[in-house]
């Protein structure tokens, strides 16, 4: 007969197991965010930056293949009025029609639909098939849309010196922050110079009306985007958060906010 060890201890009810992991988590998600802020106000991709495991390329490429795109992309706009201002006020504003305009991350065409008719040839480059097959059928009638499939930090088979302008939206705010700076040195690469890149990315940590890890939402500030794109040799001309009459629209919901940067002519 086999003797066996009497248990003296009670085990833990589930829930309570459950609640003692939640809070550890929030504990170290609060650690984490005190270092990204830190390292943001300094203006240094860090050690925090380049250890953050999550919007990495593979998530993006799974994500946003296996996405749901019905919507097409517009359920993320947080009204019509909104979407139209921000096409009037900026996009409208910094990217100039009849030039070569490449946008990082079309998704399923939400604002391409609005920079092909004004560019004389517009590049499409996303880091799944999936969005670059939905944009083919949406502009298959279109003869100045061209497609490059990215690695997801990288403009692939752009040569240098050849993009006027250069959109993304709802993009970057997902990227990687060491991705973020590897997206930057192209963007430098291929913008002519003089060339304009307007993007939209995170800034701060938990400082919107929404959590930032409730939208996916990739660490990133301001000023350590201005720092990263400087040392690239691009010229930030403005960051945008709000627009329209007297700023009646903006990106309060999780505290994002678009960069205009120019590629100075020496870079």
């Amino acid at each position: 007969m086999i003797a066996t060890k009497k248990r003296t201890g009670l085990a833990a009810p589930p829930d309570a197991v459950r609640s003692l992991r939640r809070r550890l988590r929030r504990l170290g998600w609060e650690f984490d965010d005190r270092r990204l802020e830190s390292e943001q106000r300094r203006g240094v991709l860090g050690p925090a930056h380049r250890r953050w495991r999550s919007n990495s390329a593979a998530d993006n490429r799974d994500r946003w293949t296996h996405w749901d795109w019905t919507g097409g992309g517009e359920e993320w706009n947080a009204s019509a009025e909104w979407k139209q201002a921000l096409i009037d006020y900026v996009l409208i504003v910094w990217i100039p029609e009849d030039q070569v305009v490449l946008e990082i991350g079309p998704g399923a065409g939400r604002w391409s639909a609005v920079l092909q008719p004004r560019a004389r040839r517009l590049i499409l480059v996303d880091v799944t098939e999936r969005a670059l097959a939905l944009c083919r059928e949406r502009f298959a009638a279109a003869d100045n849309v061209e497609y490059a499939l990215s690695s997801g930090n990288d403009l692939p088979g752009i040569p240098d010196s050849s993009i006027d302008a250069i959109w993304s939206f709802d993009v970057f705010v997902h990227v990687a922050p060491v991705d973020q700076a590897a997206y930057l040195a192209e963007v430098a690469r291929v913008l002519t110079a003089g060339g304009v890149a307007v993007i939209h990315h995170a800034d701060g940590r938990n400082v919107g009306n929404l959590p930032s890890r409730q939208g996916w939402r990739s660490p990133m500030s301001r000023n350590l985007f201005a720092t990263l794109a400087a040392e690239c040799g691009l010229t930030v001309e403005t960051q945008i958060d709000s627009w329209g009459p007297d700023g009646l629209y903006d990106l309060s919901a999780y505290h994002d906010v678009i960069t205009v940067c120019r590629k100075t002519p020496s870079a």
